[in-house]
């Protein structure tokens, strides 16, 4: 499984990032979930001048703080989404009338 976190927009003050926008894609095989949220900094820091600042800083900054008793939330959700795809079987439409291809 693989994890590719984007960061599509963020808020700063004074040149300190407070808020960010994210999307998270989980990949495994063929099979993709993804999610996008609003993270905003209970501490935000200006250890980074913001003219250096990375997306792959702020992604990590996101995973560190959102972590409760060892367990990202935002990576553990999309691994429950992504086993629940695996498990799925899905069926036809109550609703609408099976239909087949004839050989001709």
């Amino acid at each position: 499984m693989e994890y590719k976190w984007s960061i599509l927009n963020v808020s700063a003050d004074n040149g300190v990032i407070t808020h960010a926008e994210y999307r998270v894609v989980l990949t495994d095989g063929d099979l993709s979930i993804a999610t996008e949220g609003n993270w905003w900094f209970k501490n935000p820091t200006g250890n980074v001048a913001f003219q250096d600042v990375k997306e792959e800083m702020v992604a990590y900054w996101i995973e560190q703080e959102s972590m409760k008793d060892g367990v990202n939330p935002i990576k553990s959700r999309l691994e429950e989404q992504l086993t629940a795809v695996k498990a799925h079987k899905p069926v036809d439409l109550p609703w609408c009338p099976p239909t087949f291809t004839p050989n001709i």
